[in-house]
């Protein structure tokens, strides 16, 4: 009789296993490094959006950032870092909500690429940032008041049961 496989558990969260964070390189699937306080704030995002969150670049090897023109140690080889898209919101709103996740003291909105990047690095003072056209601006009141202003402060979330709602 033919056994089956049995495939490794590599789940990590509710929502997220090990293989969302993979470094891109196709060269080192088995070395993921990547932060449990990352986790849960992504985890608690979620419940904030109720909807899936996708992980489009989590750990990066050294050898990949620096071949890529990154610094070898960034947040993204320390695995504190995800850049991210949620099904069915925009960036900015996701970034509204993110703002709400403690866990998160660097907040980037890609504006770019249509993504948000999130991190869990050290220290007391949040670093947030807009990239418009490829040239990154820091988040500051003239910044925001145009990105967001007073009519869109409240993020929509759109659930495939419950339609568009205010968060």
């Amino acid at each position: 009789m033919a056994q089956k496989k049995s495939k490794k558990n590599h789940k990590i969260s509710d929502h997220f296993s090990k293989r969302d964070f993979v470094c891109k390189c196709g060269n080192c699937e088995s070395s993921v490094k990547i932060s449990l306080g990352l986790i849960g704030g992504l985890e608690l995002l979620r419940s904030k959006t109720r909807n899936r969150i996708n992980i489009v670049k989590g750990f990066v090897c050294q050898d990949a950032a620096e071949k890529s023109g990154q610094v070898k140690r960034n947040h993204h080889t320390l695995g504190i870092a995800a850049e991210i898209t949620v099904d069915n919101m925009k960036p900015k709103d996701v970034f509204l909500l993110a703002e709400e996740v403690p866990e998160f003291m660097g907040i980037g909105l890609d504006l770019t690429h249509n993504v948000l990047h999130v991190d869990t690095r050290k220290g007391k003072d949040r670093t947030l940032w807009v990239i418009e056209e490829g040239r990154q601006l820091e988040l500051d009141s003239q910044v925001r008041q145009r990105l967001f202003p007073a009519q869109e402060s409240q993020p929509i979330v759109e659930s495939a049961d419950a339609g568009a709602s205010r968060a």
